[in-house]
């Protein structure tokens, strides 16, 4: 019982900067134990963070893209080679990034 007491001062540094070095070998440890579990939660909010980013990002130029698609079936279109160029171009475009945005989410879902 007087092990539960002699230990519980050393819990209780968090509040106060004045225990820095007077801190026991246990209570240190405890400390850099819950540094490094906060910051490996942080790094797993921002993984998480930059795949929804990522996955918007994909899901609106997969939407543009279909768009386009369906732009160039119109003759008005394609019958217009300065907007059928433009369109050809923003497609390309496109593709060149989701390209990017596929490698960037593979590497961050697994």
């Amino acid at each position: 019982m007087t092990e539960l007491y002699a230990s519980e001062p050393s819990g209780n540094q968090e509040n106060g900067a004045e225990g820095g070095a007077s801190q026991t070998p246990e209570g240190s440890e405890v400390k850099q134990d819950w540094k490094a579990f906060k910051e490996e939660q942080a790094r797993i909010r921002k993984r998480q963070n930059d795949l929804k980013k990522t996955e918007d990002e994909i899901h609106q130029l997969e939407t543009r893209d279909g768009e386009i698609d369906g732009l160039l079936t119109r003759e008005e279109v394609f019958t217009d080679v300065s907007r059928l160029m433009e369109l050809n171009k923003e497609k390309e475009e496109i593709q060149t990034r989701l390209e990017e945005l596929y490698e960037i989410w593979e590497t961050l879902a697994e």
